[in-house]
């Protein structure tokens, strides 16, 4: 009878337990199969071992969790065919672009504590250009313009084309002292209004539908100061005529950009309602 209880002691001792939550044995092939299934771990920098560098990692179109990186651009000469993709740093930014200046005054107390004086001081605010306040409504000196294959249109005055050579639907309007602004006509399907040559509310868009259509839309692109750097605008598409069937397709291709150019350049009253409306949309 001893024998016979100390033999099932020992067979119960060499049987492993297992509670709730414990690690369980398993097989290599079980194993191999769950970890194909994890990503892995992320270098700490260059996860596509291409040398690049410093880069910033990004998703991938594949939706699988592999990752991809980018490149940055700190500065220096840009060079299109190796820098377009490149994510450009805040202190390269800073050195390629200028902040639009803006000079304006302010109130400063003269008697703190009591602030029944005041002083009126000069201030340049950075930010939002405002075009109106520069040009106000003095006529240009001149304009030129391209149609969609870049060539220079019938719709230019007074003006070289040399600075939009090439660039399809490109317009440039030159107002002397107080600076150019340059710009695109864009033609679409999708119908405007100009409440009646007033611009009194008209169509705007950030983006069209196509590229082709009898209805004219204007976007401004940069503004330069006389004898100044040049600064980028960004700035929504402006509704401005209307392309009937007499000029078709090929009247708006070939002088959309003539007709911002010309109403942006002009001071007769609808002109001028014109400007505003395109001077005020730049965000």
């Amino acid at each position: 009878m001893k024998r016979i209880l100390i033999g099932t002691m020992a067979v119960m001792m060499t049987v492993p337990c297992f509670a709730a939550g414990e690690n369980v044995l398993t097989s290599k092939p079980y194993v191999d199969d769950a970890v194909s299934t994890r990503q892995d771990k992320i270098p700490a920098a260059n996860p596509s071992n291409t040398n690049l560098g410093e880069t910033v990692m990004t998703y991938t179109a594949n939706g699988d969790g592999e990752i991809g990186e980018r490149e940055l651009f700190t500065g220096g000469t840009y060079d299109a065919t190796n820098d377009a993709d490149k994510l450009i740093t805040a202190s390269a930014l800073k050195s390629a672009f200028t902040l639009p200046e803006t000079q304006t005054t302010k109130l400063v107390c003269a008697n703190p504590g009591t602030c029944d004086l005041w002083t009126i001081t000069e201030q340049t605010a950075y930010g939002r250009i405002d075009l109106m306040s520069i040009m106000g409504n003095v006529r240009g000196t001149g304009y030129t313009s391209n149609d969609d294959s870049g060539e220079e249109s019938i719709d230019t005055y007074n003006m070289s084309n040399s600075i939009i050579s090439g660039d399809p639907m490109a317009f440039a309007v030159d107002y002397g002292d107080k600076g150019m602004i340059k710009g695109h006509g864009r033609c679409s399907s999708q119908v405007g209004d100009n409440n009646d040559y007033t611009w009194t509310n008209p169509t705007i868009s950030s983006t069209l539908p196509d590229s082709e259509g009898l209805y004219c839309y204007c976007t401004l692109d940069s503004y330069t100061p006389l004898n100044g750097s040049m600064t980028a605008l960004s700035a929504p598409l402006v509704f401005s005529y209307e392309f009937g069937s007499l000029r078709g397709l090929s009247g708006c291709a070939d002088r959309c950009a003539g007709f911002c150019a010309a109403r942006l350049q002009f001071d007769s009253a609808s002109d001028l309602a014109f400007r505003a409306a395109m001077f005020n949309s730049v965000q």
